[in-house]
């Protein structure tokens, strides 16, 4: 069941900092699911070793999707940098982080298997089309799980698999919401929509980022976690350093564009 997968890594807003609930106790049981004994650990967590190997295919794997759309390697690598800022902004340990900004590299692995047709479709898609789209984040995950270090806990392919779940429960692949999503697929799913609208697509202009930070705001509470967004609002000057792009086209300024987006985002969704 997913949600046994889920689980996982089924971090809390509040619980993150690995203490067990019972005893007080940091230690790799947990209730958060994550292995807080460091570098060191043999109990099924990554260690250090493990976590400089993951990095490495993480990239090749990106890699390989740009390889099928060059926009897609430029776009998980900004999905992860933003990634690393909300790990910090939430006070996620060095760990957490690491998986978190792993996950952001390969959130959209999965599009490996989606043919070009619809990955470089310049207009709508389809209903098929989008149910052909939605199969991305399973896809992904089943690429990620036969690599043993990013089926462990904390779980890479449980957030890849997750990360267009929404926070009222309308995403897919399964239709989970709330805290049933792990946090990780929560902040890639912020991570992720930020990107998008500040980046040109087929379909429309960019966005500036002050416009994008609106609309993600907009909808806390529907599409994304309230807890991740106020992270994302908390690190507003960082964010413009790294995402500084040019102002977006008149034609496409404002809610418009970044609706269009989460539109797009939506029908997929519904499908």
């Amino acid at each position: 069941m997913f949600r046994e997968s889920a689980d996982a890594w089924s971090l809390t807003a509040q619980g993150t900092t690995g203490h067990s609930e019972a005893t007080g106790q940091k230690g790799c049981d947990s209730p958060d699911g994550l292995c807080t004994c460091g570098g060191s650990c043999t109990c099924g967590g990554m260690s250090s070793c493990a976590v400089g190997t993951a990095h490495e295919l993480a990239e090749s794997l990106g890699r390989a999707v740009d390889a099928r759309d060059c926009r897609l390697f430029e776009h998980s690598t900004v999905v992860a940098d933003v990634c690393s800022l909300l790990a910090q902004a939430h006070g996620l340990t060095a760990l957490q982080a690491d998986v978190v900004h792993m996950a952001g590299h390969l959130h959209d692995v999965g599009k490996i298997g989606i043919p070009d047709s619809i990955l470089q479709k310049p207009g709508p898609l389809t209903s098929l089309e989008w149910e052909i789209m939605r199969r991305h984040p399973k896809i992904g995950a089943d690429i990620l799980r036969p690599v043993r270090v990013f089926r462990g806990k904390p779980g890479v392919c449980e957030i890849v698999l997750a990360h267009h779940e929404r926070w009222d429960g309308l995403g897919y692949p399964y239709g989970i919401g709330g805290r049933d999503i792990p946090l990780g697929a929560r902040i890639v799913a912020v991570a992720d929509a930020l990107s998008a609208m500040t980046e040109e697509r087929p379909y429309r202009r960019s966005l500036s980022l002050d416009e994008a930070l609106a609309e993600v705001e907009r909808c806390s509470g529907s599409h994304f976690d309230p807890c991740v967004v106020r992270d994302l609002l908390s690190v507003r000057r960082e964010l413009h350093g790294l995402l500084r792009k040019a102002p977006p086209s008149p034609l496409w300024a404002g809610p418009k564009a970044a609706r269009a987006v989460l539109e797009r985002r939506n029908l997929a969704a519904t499908a």
